[in-house]
């Protein structure tokens, strides 16, 4: 089927915020953890898929990569909005008064231009490559199969070129085997003494 890249788009955005609350809710218990990029780009990748009726592109490729390094920073920077509030509900505030309060934004522009935010932010760069890697470097081999081609998980025939569904794939002759029914061949005739 043809791709419907903007459809697919739409769906991938639905790993947004899903990835955002993932990210969070690691990051106040203290992790910055790969699983959770991993978990964004193949969630873009499978929802992506969904929308653009199976295909993957070039275009497409980038679009799900795109959706998949957004998520991740809008995640970092979320990461840093829940440590403010965390802080201010401490000091008797609700969430609501938080996020609310004048120097709220300040607050955590502050917070993400310390030494340790820095130390924060190459962590999460680094443990964001190593999850969602080895995803979109697949989702770009995808995108490379020439139009009609056999995908890594269809089912192929040994010996067919790519490309060549198994219904199209040549039989090979058939090679009678002896059966234990059909008479034995006939034994060679014994020299006789007649002269």
């Amino acid at each position: 089927p043809s791709e419907n890249l903007q459809r697919g788009v739409i769906f991938a955005l639905i790993v947004l915020p899903l990835g955002i609350v993932a990210w969070d809710v690691l990051w106040s218990v203290g992790f910055v953890a790969s699983i959770v990029a991993f978990g964004v780009a193949w969630g873009a990748v499978r929802l992506y898929r969904l929308g653009s009726g199976g295909r993957i592109t070039r275009p497409g490729a980038i679009a799900v990569a795109i959706v998949t390094i957004v998520t991740l920073l809008l995640a970092y920077v979320s990461g840093f909005i829940v440590d403010v509030v965390q802080a201010l509900v401490k000091q008797g505030a609700s969430v609501s008064e938080a996020l609310s309060f004048p120097p709220f934004w300040g607050d955590v522009g502050s917070a993400m231009t310390t030494s340790s935010a820095l130390i924060s932010f190459l962590l999460a760069v680094l443990f964001g490559a190593l999850g969602c890697f080895s995803v979109l470097r697949g989702a770009f081999r995808m995108s490379r199969l020439p139009q009609g081609a056999v995908t890594p998980n269809a089912p192929t025939v040994l010996g067919t070129a790519p490309g060549v569904q198994a219904a199209d794939a040549p039989t090979p002759p058939a090679i009678q085997q002896p059966s234990l029914m059909s008479p034995p061949p006939p034994a060679p005739a014994e020299p006789t003494d007649d002269t």
